[in-house]
């Protein structure tokens, strides 16, 4: 009886042991999981960081800008990267987009610039070329030169054939000292505004001008004289040279043509409400 109860004992014990076991695994087992799991968040977290800061600090120190430049008519892309000051290998995180922009916005021949950095290597450089819209001519060192003049009264460029397209010849003004980039007067500028505009809107009336003469006007300010590409003589009108100025300018040598007067002619003034025509050797109609 004593056996079989020491028996029933140590079985009960050995019980117990072995649940203990069980146990002890299955809570080793689950201690285990959650360490990997944060092992591994902790590796992608630096694998995360280094990465972040090799694209973040070490490429944009280390590695060469790529340099994107549009918008460029006349100028080449070289010769924006030149005036930009960035020839050569640049370090991407060395350059002033500011600075840059300064640099190239101070060359008369570009209007306005955006420089905009791209991350992680890139400067992307967007410009404006001045346009002509009218050429003048000067005398630089004893010979005459021509020079471009922009929308916004700017001679631009001196002396150079760049222009390839038909461009209204703008004669009476002066210059002490002419070089580009420097400003007519502000008082004139109102006409090469007129000018850009007709020459995106009507390019074809345009063309029908050869030259425009600015002439002090009758009370102050400034009168125009334009010679037409078809006829002998010039005409008058004020400052405010539109898209109707010309349509009437035009009607009225096609009149003078059909009747024969444009032979008589030597001038047509349409300053007034009525266009009054001056013989030649003297006499007005």
């Amino acid at each position: 009886m004593a056996d079989v109860f020491c028996s029933w004992e140590h079985d009960k014990y050995s019980e117990e042991i072995y649940f203990e076991n069980k146990n002890f695994r299955s809570e080793k087992k689950r201690g285990i999981k959650p360490l990997l799991i944060k092992i591994l968040i902790m590796f992608f977290v630096i694998a995360l960081a280094v990465e972040v800061i090799f694209y973040a600090i070490i490429l944009p120190s280390r590695s060469a800008a790529i340099i994107e430049i549009s918008g460029c008519e006349n100028l080449s892309p070289y010769e924006i990267q030149k005036l930009s000051g960035l020839s050569g290998e640049v370090k991407w995180l060395s350059i002033n987009s500011s600075a840059v922009s300064k640099r190239l916005v101070s060359s008369p021949l570009i209007a306005s610039v955006t420089v905009e950095k791209k991350f992680p290597d890139r400067i992307s450089i967007k410009v404006a070329e001045r346009q002509p819209v009218a050429v003048s001519f000067a005398e630089i060192n004893g010979k005459t030169v021509p020079m471009e003049i922009d929308k916004d009264g700017v001679v631009f460029r001196i002396g150079s054939g760049a222009v390839t397209r038909n461009l209204p010849i703008v004669t009476g003004l002066t210059f002490n000292n002419p070089r580009a980039g420097m400003k007519i007067n502000k008082r004139l500028t109102e006409l090469f505004v007129q000018l850009d505009l007709l020459q995106k809107k009507q390019p074809v009336l345009l063309n029908e001008v050869s030259e425009i003469k600015i002439e002090p006007g009758r009370y102050g300010g400034y009168d125009l004289r334009i010679y037409p590409v078809k006829t002998r003589f010039s005409i008058i009108t004020s400052k405010i040279l539109t898209e109707d100025t010309l349509r009437y300018m035009l009607l009225l040598i096609d009149v003078a043509c059909d009747t024969g007067l444009d032979k008589d002619i030597s001038e047509l003034d349409i300053r007034g409400s009525n266009a009054i025509y001056k013989k030649r050797g003297g006499g007005n109609e």
